[in-house]
This record gives structure tokens, C-alpha cells and sequence, in this order.
């Protein structure tokens, strides 16, 4: 419960007052029984109204005797008084408790949007690695659970069990103030049902972590499959799918019986428990009764105090499963919190504009890997030019990419950045200059307007339209609804993969970025559309503003490239421009020859030349 306490302390004087609010609530809860026993039963009920009245004997202390006269009016005003008491107590116990219910209303909600908005910040700042590893979903779910389960414990403690804290004392003290043997068997009590829910709760305990594990999987399942929705659909699994998820959550549905089975079994025992307790306290009064050491009011009293005690009592089986679910969450939370983030350098040097671009003996292996993604690749490259990366599948051109944007940091060479190495510098620097347009096209459920806007908040309605027609999107807006302002769906489902892409450049140009990255960015377009793309890459190479960076499969994208990379199995297999890779026909040539044909490469051929 580190965490949880952690959390806690900033409304600690919050807390406090909502303990003392509690405080307040219980102790004039438990004067009404008070005075209803001493008051109402020992001095009004238990002597019929008569010409006389009634005073303590000095003697026994507990009887009374009549000593003298006394009017119908004094009786009268004697009970207005005994009920207007009740009411004060009352009224002072419902205003403590609504301000108790709104001040611990105000701390859960604070709590839980504080250790939801951290948690989900150091998620974010979390090195790329870790998202390959796990669904987005488990994350999401261990968020929401640690929040909501948190939040309930938070409510239970401060609306039950302090409240049963400050009742057992109340009557300790009361009970000691009436005969001294009273007390040990309230606190012996407690004692003992305390270490037998204790012992009992372990199971629970075991049952919860395995259903939060288990929860947490199905999270990631679920989003999943309806992220993937479309391919589901389309292939017609949805039966299969369906079924796969519903293992998982029978699984969770055995676990929760066992629990409840669980649950049940220590309520049982706790009732039968606290059912044998009242015995006794019943047992011992009536003896004190019989000893003329009680009058019948103050038993009446004790009897309405173990209610007071023993019933939230017997709720102390679902607040330990509060706790339990509480403690499991937090764990889950902990765990996550303890991945360390990405740090930026203690000292960082200023980067400035981004101006050159240089990999210096880079090697790259991934976690599970045997060999390396990169091997040893050394490249240059300035503002103003253009160079390009090609090879055929598993070459290693995504990995470079995402060493290119700091998602993956080198095992052995250096990157660097306007000659400064990339641990000497903060990468949300670099990052916040990359304009990247990805092979799997990322778009956000909204408007296209909003999906630009992501990258650039400020950019105005100018600029917006000319990154949309450099992307060639202004056919895309005439055949929209209402045109920028039209909702495209999550992930852009309501838009065709062309579409999408287009977007994306668009996106990525709006951001009139230093370091222009396209991974795959026509791979998704038609002939036509490819054309026009490459020459709008073209033209925005030509003006020398930015350094740009091309992966690619299809090589007629690349072709006015100034450097061509060909990769083969993690390695630099050839260099060149376009024109000098065909003459060496190597790797270059076969792929261009796969791609073109013998008719479109002799065309080609001639007009580079020409160029």
C-alpha cells in the first residue's frame, strides 16, 4: 500500500477532515442510543407518570426512589427535552455525514485522476520496445482498474471500517464507564475475528491477482480484435474470434466463482462469529443486570451498540475483497511504474535546427533476435539532399527508420545529430522537427481538419490547404461531405488506403519539418497518385529546406534520389544514385528489372539518362 499512501498524501488535510467529519458522524450516531437507554428508559419509561419523583439513590447509584412531587408539565417538558436531544444528535450526525460523503467524494476523485494521468504518463514516456512487447489494451486496463479499485477501497475504509474504528472505541469507553469487564470482551473480540478474516482473506487474495491478470489480457484481446475489426469481418471469423475471447472470459468467470465461493465462506464464518460474540456480551450484561450492577436503560444501550459494531462488522468480509482487488491493482501499477522510462540526457546539449544526419558503424539486435538488424551501416546525409533506402523484405529498413526517430537506440556506433551524438541530446528536440509519413497509415478518429491539426495546432487555414494539395488530397475534399470538417472514423475507416495515405502526407508536410522521413509512403497508392506524390517529394527536395529520407519498395519513388542505400540483410549491399546502381546491375538492378520489366526498364533508362 506504498503507492496508495503515496497518492494519498497531497489531500492528507483532506483526509483528516473527512476522518474527523466520520468521527463526528459516528460519535453523535451512537449518543442516540445513549440517551434513548439512560434518558428515555431510566428516568421517563421506566417509571409511569404519579404524583412524585424520582432521585438517585446514594446508596446502590442505580435504583431510584420516590422523594417527592412532581407535575404533569415537568413530565411534559422532561420527554420535549429527551426528543429534542434526539433530534439535535441527529441533525448533527446527517450534516457531518453529507460533508463527510462530499469532502471523501472530492479526495477519491482527485486520487484516482492523479494516479490515472501519472500512470498514463509514464506509459507514454516508456521506451518503443516495451509497446511491441504487450497490447495497448492491458495498459489501458491496468490504468482503469487501478482507478476505479482504489477509489472503492478509499470509500470503504472511510464510510465503514473507521467508522467501525471509532465505534469500538466510543463503546470501549462507554462499557468501561459501566462495569470493567465489559470491555476485553469487545476488544478480545475484535482481535480474533480480525486474524480470522486475515488468515481467511489469503485465498481471496491468490484468486483476486490471477482474475487482474486475466482481466488485463482480455482488455488487450478485446481491443485488439476491434481494432482489427475490418480484416475479422471480412474473412468471416467472427465465430472464431469470438469463441478465442470467451475462453478467456470463462476463464475469468470460474475465478470469479471461486472467489465468490470464497467470499461467501468468510462471511459465514465472520456471522457465525459475531453471531457467538453478542451471545456473550448478552450474557454478561444480564449477569450485571442480575448483580444490580445495569439498569434495563443501559443495557438497551449496549444491546443497540453491538448493533452498531457487529453489523459493519459483518461487512468486513467485502471490504477485505476491497482491499484485496485494491492491493492487486496496485501491484499491476507498481510493476508498470518501476519500467523505466526514456531519460534524457542529465545535461543535454542545445540540437537547434536539424542540419545534418550521420550513422557511424550503427549495429541494431533485437531483444529475441540471433543476428543483427543492422550491421554495421555508416551513412551521411545534409539539409538539401535526399536519400533513399531500398532492399528486399527483412533487409533491415524499418529497424533504421525507427533508429532514424529514436524508437530504437543503438547496441555499438553513434547516430548523430548536427554532429552531436544522440545521448548527448534531448530527442523530443529532434522529434518535435521529423515530419513522418508511416507504412501503416495512424490516423485518429475525428475530422480531417483535427488529424492535421495533431501535428501543428497552429497552423492556419492556409497552410492546411497547401499541405492538402501537395498531397494531392484536394479530389479527396471535393468528394467529402463537408469537406475538412468531415469525420473519417477511427483509423480512418470511412477512407480508402490511398485516401488515408494522402493524409498522412499531408499531415506530415503541414509540420514544414526539418528531417522529412517517408517509411513505405506509396505503397498504398495507385499509379497515378504515386506520380503525383513523388513528384510533390520531388519538389519539396528541390527546394532544399530539409533533409529527406526515403525507405521504400517501390523504386520508381526513389529514383531522383541524390543517394541510393540498397540493404541486404542488415548490411550497406550497394550505393549509389539511380542511374550508376543500374549500370553495376547488382541487387539494385535485379529488384528495378522485378519491378519495371525489361519494356519500362529500357524506357526508364533512357529517360535518366536524359535527366
Amino acid at each position: 500500500m506504498r503507492i496508495l499512501l503515496k497518492y494519498l498524501r497531497p489531500y492528507r488535510w483532506l483526509i483528516l477532515l473527512a476522518l474527523v467529519l466520520a468521527a463526528i458522524n459516528q460519535s453523535f450516531s451512537m449518543l442516540d442510543p445513549y440517551f434513548f437507554g439512560n434518558w428515555g428508559l431510566d428516568q421517563l419509561a421506566a417509571h409511569p407518570f404519579e404524583k412524585g419523583q424520582y432521585a438517585i439513590d446514594a446508596q446502590h447509584h442505580k435504583n431510584w426512589v420516590k422523594t417527592g412531587v412532581r407535575t404533569q408539565s415537568d413530565f411534559i417538558w422532561a420527554v420535549l427535552r429527551f426528543l429534542g436531544a434526539l433530534i439535535g444528535v441527529a441533525m448533527v450526525s446527517r450534516i457531518a455525514k453529507a460533508f463527510q460523503d462530499y469532502f471523501g467524494q472530492i479526495i477519491v476523485q482527485k486520487f484516482g485522476a492523479t494516479i490515472f494521468t501519472d500512470g498514463l504518463r509514464h506509459s507514454m514516456g516508456l521506451p518503443f520496445s516495451d509497446f511491441e512487447d504487450q497490447r495497448s489494451g492491458e495498459t489501458l486496463s491496468i490504468l482503469t482498474k487501478v482507478r476505479t479499485d482504489t477509489e472503492k477501497f478509499i470509500i470503504s475504509f472511510i464510510n465503514v471500517l473507521f467508522l467501525i474504528i471509532v465505534g469500538v472505541i466510543f463503546v470501549s469507553i462507554y462499557s468501561f464507564s459501566l462495569h470493567w469487564s465489559i470491555m476485553p470482551i469487545y476488544v478480545l473480540g475484535m482481535v480474533l475475528l480480525s486474524v480470522l478474516t486475515s488468515l481467511l482473506s489469503k485465498k481471496i487474495k491468490r484468486i483476486q491477482k490471477k482474475i487482474t491478470f486475466e482481466t488485463n489480457a482480455l482488455a488487450g484481446s478485446t481491443t485488439e480484435s476491434l481494432r482489427n475489426i475490418e480484416l475479422i469481418k471480412s474473412l468471416g471469423l467472427k465465430d472464431q474470434e469470438v469463441e478465442r475471447l470467451n475462453k478467456n472470459t470463462f476463464k475469468i468467470l470460474d475465478l470469479e466463482l471461486r472467489k465468490v465461493k470464497s467470499l461467501r465462506a468468510l462471511n459465514f464464518i465472520q456471522g457465525t462469529f459475531v453471531n457467538f460474540l453478542r451471545q456473550c456480551i448478552m450474557f454478561l450484561l444480564l449477569w450485571l443486570v442480575f448483580r444490580q450492577r445495569l439498569t434495563a436503560g443501559e443495557v438497551t444501550t449496549m444491546l443497540f451498540y453491538s448493533f452498531f459494531i457487529f453489523g459493519p462488522l459483518q461487512e468486513l468480509g467485502n471490504i477485505i475483497l476491497t482491499y484485496r482487488e485494491a492491493e492487486a491493482s496496485l501491484i499491476n501499477f507498481d510493476t508498470l511504474m518501476k519500467k523505466t522510462p526514456e531519460l534524457p540526457p542529465a545535461d543535454p546539449k542545445l540540437l537547434g535546427v536539424v542540419r545534418s544526419l550521420a550513422f557511424q558503424d550503427v549495429v541494431f539486435r533485437h531483444q529475441t533476435a540471433h543476428h543483427n538488424a543492422i550491421d554495421h551501416i555508416s551513412f551521411d546525409v545534409d539539409k538539401g539532399e535526399t536519400i533513399a533506402f531500398v532492399g528486399p523484405s527483412g533487409s533491415g529498413k524499418t529497424t533504421l527508420m525507427k533508429l532514424l526517430v529514436g524508437l530504437y537506440r543503438p547496441l555499438e556506433g553513434s547516430i548523430r545529430y548536427n554532429g552531436l551524438d544522440e545521448t548527448s541530446i534531448n530527442f523530443e528536440d529532434l522529434r518535435r522537427q521529423i515530419g513522418f509519413v508511416t507504412q501503416d497509415t495512424q490516423l485518429f478518429a475525428g475530422t480531417i481538419r483535427e488529424n492535421l491539426l495533431f501535428v501543428n495546432p497552429g497552423a492556419s487555414a492556409e497552410d492546411l490547404q497547401e499541405a492538402l494539395r501537395k498531397a494531392s488530397c484536394l479530389g479527396l475534399l471535393a468528394r467529402a461531405e463537408k469537406g475538412i470538417d468531415t469525420v473519417i472514423g477511427e483509423g480512418g475507416l470511412k477512407l480508402s488506403g490511398g485516401e488515408k495515405q494522402r493524409l498522412s502526407i499531408a499531415r506530415a508536410l503541414l509540420r514544414k519539418p526539418a528531417l522529412l522521413i517517408f517509411d513505405e509512403a506509396t505503397s498504398a497508392l495507385d499509379s497515378l497518385t504515386e506520380e503525383d506524390i513523388t513528384r510533390t517529394i520531388r519538389e519539396i527536395s528541390e527546394d532544399g529546406q530539409q533533409i529527406t529520407i526515403m525507405i521504400a519498395h517501390r523504386l520508381s519513388t526513389i529514383m531522383h534520389a541524390d543517394r541510393i542505400y540498397v540493404l541486404e540483410k542488415g548490411v550497406v549491399a550497394e550505393m549509389g544514385d539511380h542511374a550508376g546502381l543500374l549500370a553495376e546491375k547488382g541487387l539494385y538492378y535485379a529488384m528495378w528489372r522485378q519491378q519495371i520489366g525489361e519494356r519500362k526498364y529500357a524506357s526508364a533508362s533512357t529517360e535518366t539518362v536524359k535527366l
